[in-house]
C-alpha cells in the first residue's frame, strides 16, 4: 500500500502492465520509461491532464500500429480540493 500527500495541482497517473508490456510486432515493449518520460515532458510543457491523456493514449496506440493486445487503461487524475470554509468568517 503506498500513500501520499497530494497539494493542489498534484496529478497522479495509474495504468495497467497492458501499457507498458504490450510489444509491437518486431517485439519492442512501450515501457514504464517511454510512458515517464512522455507524461513528464507533457505536464512540464503545461498541457492540462486531459490534453496530456488524450496524446499519451494516441502515442500508445502508434506504437502499437493501432491494435492491442492486452488491456490498456490509463487514469490521470489531476488534485484541486475545494476550499475548506473558514469558521471565522459568517456563511
Amino acid at each position: 500500500m503506498h500513500q501520499a500527500q497530494l497539494e493542489p495541482g498534484d496529478r497522479v497517473l495509474i495504468h495497467t502492465d497492458g501499457v507498458t508490456e504490450a510489444r509491437t510486432a518486431t517485439g519492442q515493449a512501450f515501457g514504464e520509461d517511454q510512458l515517464v518520460d512522455f507524461i513528464t515532458r507533457a505536464l512540464a510543457a503545461g498541457e492540462p491532464a486531459p490534453e496530456a491523456l488524450r496524446r499519451l493514449i494516441h502515442t500508445i496506440l502508434d506504437h502499437h500500429d493501432g491494435r492491442l493486445q492486452d488491456d490498456a487503461t490509463l487514469v490521470l487524475a489531476e488534485w484541486h480540493p475545494s476550499p475548506r470554509p473558514d469558521p471565522l468568517v459568517a456563511q
